[in-house]
């Protein structure tokens, strides 16, 4: 039986159940948008891997080479040249690269050829039993003396790099020669002996012919060398 006021009842009720209807029906829908959004996604992880360090040990490609009076480390590849006869006390090693006929770290002890003349000079001190390098090998001393062949005739022309004396030599422009000079002389430098407490001058050089020369050998070498 109708009855005032049943119809607006049952009409309100329709409606919220059609919009508890709708709003289910829009979760669903965002549901199911979500997990096909998260379905479709891509994986982006990224695993890094890990970085590999290489290590090269200088030590382990040298051989240490113990003389009288000092020891020094020498390219194990090098060999010991057999000094040759005359008034020098001289300490060679020279590699076996015909390309470029080869490198050479000559050292003269306590006499000293005060007028070997160089291309290059490398500006060292005395620290009691070892060396220290004062920066790296000077340019081509051509550039810095204006090519001044006056005394071509003579052993070389007078020349200072970083405020040390030295010979250039002008003669031989297409050689490669450093040499160490010092405070204490021209090609000089004196080490003190850590078991007789005395003291021995010394003057090293190096040669390399290859159009890059590899100046790193002779620095390491010189820094290996420990006075006995």
């Amino acid at each position: 039986m109708y009855r005032i006021g049943e119809r607006k009842k049952d009409r309100r009720r329709q409606i919220i159940k059609w919009v508890i209807f709708g709003v289910v029906l829009l979760l669903a829908m965002l549901l199911a948008y979500y997990i096909l959004h998260q379905s479709l996604r891509p994986n982006t992880t990224v695993h890094q891997a890990a970085a590999i360090t290489k290590v090269i040990n200088y030590k382990t490609m040298t051989q240490k080479y113990s003389e009288p009076d000092f020891t020094i480390d020498i390219p194990a590849s090098w060999s010991f040249v057999t000094r040759p006869a005359g008034p020098y006390k001289t300490f060679t090693w020279q590699s076996g690269d015909r390309v470029t006929d080869g490198q050479q770290i000559e050292i003269y002890e306590d006499t000293i050829p005060a007028n070997f003349a160089v291309n290059r000079v490398l500006v060292v001190a005395g620290n009691e039993g070892r060396l220290s390098l004062d920066g790296a090998a000077s340019d081509n001393c051509l550039t810095f003396t204006k090519n001044d062949t006056s005394n071509s005739y003579q052993v070389g022309a007078a020349a200072r790099w970083q405020g040390v004396s030295f010979w250039c030599d002008q003669d031989n422009v297409q050689r490669d020669v450093v040499g160490t000079s010092s405070t204490d002389g021209i090609n000089t430098v004196i080490l003190s002996s850590q078991q007789s407490k005395t003291t021995h001058k010394f003057f090293f050089t190096y040669t390399d012919y290859a159009i890059n020369p590899d100046y790193s050998v002779f620095y390491n070498a010189l820094n290996s060398l420990r006075m006995k």
